[in-house]
This record gives structure tokens, C-alpha cells and sequence, in this order.
């Protein structure tokens, strides 16, 4: 046992004790998180343009409001979102206060996907300049013009709209039987550019035209007078507000969770997840490359000099999993104190911590263990990536699917991945943190399913690691490692 906690300290020493691991420390974060932050820094240095885009009216009724349409929204565009009642404004604003009155309201709605737009980077700053094209004669030969336009930076976009648009017959209501979801449909409106999928301004211009397509539409139905009413009946909407699951509080009343943070929702447990999968990273790489280093040098045979190779590769994952948990320690303490700091604190699953540290463990245990079996049946780096590349693709698993597995917890997918040991850690990990009510059985079959597969893993490796830390040459083949699974040697 003294040489077993010997070889943990040293390990564990090797892996906190140096710089690389403080620098690593440091930049993991700002990796993790450089894809929200550095977006933000951007935008700010990003200057606003005018975005030419020509659009081709075969109504001969659509230009003239969209156009009007883009201007209003031209104006509108540095309208910062207002301030909530209890904060006060740091701009200047005038005496009589109309300067603030002249600024357009927000919804609850629209303030919420402005601020998730702004998380994401995606919030468009450019203007729109539209100018018409003549529908008259307009073929292809027009539309490889507009493109290569586009293609020289002095067209950013054009929209071709059908006139089928307004002349299309409405459905047969009196035949619901014979009505099918494309004679619901309008004829497509055609937006052409080089981002044309993820456009802001098709997007824009998609909710700006369907509004008053939907305007003439009913006009040709609806007397004028009664038209701006319809309009607006058509506009209204009842906001649906997500709450959480009713309890009953200390006091004994029943009461209702506040409303959650979408954003929170989505990305907090996709955060924590994240943060295991580093940390399993963090331990096991070292791993592999430091019994392959001991390998290849020959100190692996000094080291079997003073205690055997189950000593040894016990002590190197005690020590692992030590250094495991002080990266843990760190990054928790970081991350609670920033998003205190933020006012986020109330949204942190502090309940999930002692899964968490469970759940490492036996992730670190069994995924160290493997590292250190393919370290050491090859002779270098290159030809451990081949044996890695089946270990890597099993432990992504989970972030392939982590987007529906956030959406529905307890959906069969997720569940599933929940019992198949490689990704049970980080799965069962992202389901607690939603916040979903995750039935207490399942956590604990989880948690006994790892633990066997990590007893048969750590067992595996430990056969395998105790022929292969003297072998020397070509890597074994793959009836070769089956054969030390075996016959357990001595």
C-alpha cells in the first residue's frame, strides 16, 4: 500500500505541480468560452453598412411597403432595449421626457430573443437599402448579372416575388377533406445570397413580406373599413409564460418556481457537461502520454524493479483521479464565484455536486485506465491514435445528441445513453443539470452500471498494461491483445 500511495503522490505531483498545468488551467476556460465572448468584442469593432438588396415585385404591390419597411427599420435600429422599472437609464434623456417616449417599446417577447440574439452573435447592425428591379423581361440571364453583383461585394442580395402571391385562390374551406399541407402553402418567395441559410435579412424580409401579403390578401375580402381591425386581431397574440413545477414551501404554501432562463436552460448544463468532458480529457491524456514516455525510455522497467505493474498502474490512477478532482475544485469555485457575480447564482444545480464528483471518478477511473492500456502496447504517439480514434468517438457520443438530451431529458435517447457505461458520466451528468426530475432509480442503476463497467475496464487495461509495458516492437494485433484478456497472467 506505501508504494501504491507513493507512486499517486508523485503522479499527482506531476500532473498539478508544473506550469503547463497552469497554463492549461487558464486557457481552457477562454477557449470554452471564446465562442460567446469573442463574437461580442467583434461586434463592437464591426461597423455598420447599407446592405443593397434588389428585389423584383412581379405583384407590382409589395416593393413600395417593404421599402418603407426597411427605412422604419433603418431608424429603429440603434433603439437601445428599455430599461426595466427598477433600473435607472444611463443615457441622457430630456427634460419634458419625450426623447424616451420617442424610442419604440419592446415586449417581454421581443426583449428575450433580442438578448438571446446578442448571446449568439447573430444580431444583425446593417442597414437595408432596397432598390427595384423591373420584373418585365427579368430571366436568367438577369439573375447570373445580380449574382456575379453579388459575387463583386456591390449587391448583397436579391428577392424575386411571384405575383402568384396575391393571386393564388384561397383553400376550399368546405372541402377539409381534400385540403393538404401544400395547397395551405403560397408560392415561394426566391432570396438569393452568398449567406443566403443563415441571413438575417432573409429572415427579416420573410416576416416583413408574409405581413403584408397577409394585408392584401384580406383586403380583397375584407371591406376597408373593417380591415385595420382585422389586421390587428391578426397581430394580437396571448404570450405563453414558461414556469416552473408548483411545490409546497417551508410555510406550507404552494407555490410556483419563477420563470427560468432560457438561455440558462439551454446552455448551463451543456456548460457542465462540457466541464466534465475537459476534465476527463485533462486526466487521461496525460495518461497515455506519460506511461508512453516511461516506455520508451525504459523507466518503466526501472520502476518494475521496485513495485509490479498492478502497484504501479494503481497508483498512476490514484493519483490521476486526486488531480482530477483538485481541476474540479478549481473550476467550480471559479465558476460559482463568476456567476454570483453575474446573478446567476440562483440558477447553479448545487444538488448535482456530489453526482458530479461520482460520476468523474469513475469517468476518470475507466477512461485513464484505457489511455494507459493503449499507451502501453505501442511504442509511439502515431501509433496510439488509431487504437484512440474508436475511444474518442464513444466518449463524444453525448455531445452529439446533448441538444435533444437538454430538450428532453427523459426521452428514450437520453435515457439509453444514461445506462451504456461510456457515455453514462457525461449524459447522466447534462440530465441532472436541467433540472428535469430524473426518477432516483435511474441514477442509481447508472451509477451501479458504471461502476461495473469501470471494474471491467480498469480490469481489462490492467492485463493488458501489465504484458504490454514490456513489449517491444510492432503493436499487438488485435487476437494478440485478446489473448492477454485471457490468460491472466502472472
Amino acid at each position: 500500500m506505501q508504494k501504491i500511495l507513493t507512486i499517486a503522490r508523485r503522479e499527482y505531483q506531476a500532473m498539478v505541480a508544473t506550469k503547463a498545468f497552469i497554463v492549461g488551467m487558464a486557457m481552457m476556460p477562454i477557449l470554452m468560452l471564446g465562442g460567446m465572448i469573442i463574437p461580442k468584442l467583434l461586434r463592437g469593432i464591426e461597423k455598420a453598412e447599407d446592405r443593397r438588396i434588389a428585389v423584383i415585385d412581379r405583384t407590382g404591390q409589395l416593393f413600395l411597403p417593404l421599402k418603407m419597411a426597411a427605412e422604419q427599420r433603418n431608424l429603429m435600429l440603434k433603439a437601445d432595449v428599455p430599461a426595466k422599472p427598477d433600473e435607472k437609464s444611463s443615457e441622457p434623456s430630456s427634460a419634458d421626457g419625450k426623447e424616451a417616449d420617442a424610442k419604440p417599446k419592446m415586449s417581454s417577447d421581443d426583449r428575450e430573443e433580442r438578448e438571446a440574439r446578442k448571446a449568439m452573435g447573430m444580431e444583425e447592425i446593417h442597414r437595408y437599402v432596397l432598390e427595384q428591379i423591373p420584373a418585365e423581361g427579368f430571366d436568367d440571364e438577369k439573375r447570373l448579372e445580380l449574382s456575379e453583383q453579388i459575387k463583386d461585394r456591390k449587391l448583397y442580395a436579391f428577392i424575386e416575388i411571384p405575383a402568384e402571391v396575391l393571386t393564388a385562390p384561397a383553400p376550399d374551406l368546405t372541402q377539409l377533406d381534400k385540403l393538404t399541407p401544400d395547397s395551405l402553402k403560397l408560392p415561394e418567395i426566391s432570396y438569393v445570397a452568398e449567406d443566403a441559410a443563415l441571413a438575417d435579412a432573409k429572415r427579416w424580409a420573410e416576416t416583413s413580406l408574409n405581413q403584408m401579403i397577409r394585408a392584401q390578401r384580406l383586403s380583397s375580402s375584407v371591406s376597408p373599413v373593417e380591415l385595420p381591425k382585422v389586421m390587428m386581431e391578426l397581430e394580437r397574440r396571448a404570450t405563453v409564460r414558461g414556469g416552473g413545477l408548483y411545490y409546497r414551501d417551508a410555510d406550507g404554501k404552494i407555490v410556483s418556481k419563477e420563470k427560468p432562463n432560457e438561455l440558462a436552460v439551454i446552455f448551463l448544463p451543456m456548460g457542465i457537461m462540457m466541464l466534465m468532458f475537459m476534465i476527463i480529457m485533462m486526466s487521461a491524456q496525460p495518461m497515455l502520454e506519460s506511461v508512453l514516455e516511461e516506455k520508451t525510455l525504459r523507466i518503466s522497467e526501472v520502476l518494475l524493479g521496485s513495485a509490479n505493474a498492478q502497484q504501479l498502474m494503481t497508483g498512476k490512477l490514484l493519483g490521476n483521479v486526486g488531480g482530477s478532482i483538485t481541476v474540479f475544485a478549481l473550476y467550480a469555485a471559479g465558476g460559482l464565484a463568476f456567476a454570483n457575480y453575474q446573478g446567476y447564482g440562483e440558477s447553479i444545480p448545487y444538488s448535482i455536486i456530489p453526482w458530479f464528483i461520482i460520476y468523474q471518478v469513475l469517468a476518470v477511473l475507466m477512461f485513464s485506465s484505457i489511455f494507459m492500456a493503449i499507451a502501453a502496447c505501442v511504442s509511439q504517439l502515431r501509433e496510439a491514435q488509431s487504437l484512440l480514434l474508436p475511444i474518442w468517438m464513444v466518449m463524444m457520443l453525448p455531445l452529439m445528441v446533448w441538444f435533444n438530451a437538454v430538450r428532453e431529458p427523459n426521452s428514450t435517447l437520453a435515457t439509453t445513453l444514461s445506462f451504456f457505461p461510456p457515455s453514462t458520466p457525461l449524459m447522466m451528468t447534462l440530465r441532472l443539470a436541467t433540472g428535469a426530475t430524473i426518477p432516483v432509480w435511474q441514477i442509481l442503476l447508472s451509477i451501479v452500471i458504471l461502476l461495473a463497467g469501470t471494474a471491467i475496464g480498469v480490469t481489462a487495461a490492467a492485463r493488458i498494461y501489465r504484458i504490454g509495458i514490456l513489449w517491444q516492437g510492432k503493436p499487438p494485433k488485435l487476437n494478440e491483445l485478446i489473448g492477454w484478456l485471457v490468460k491472466n497472467p502472472n
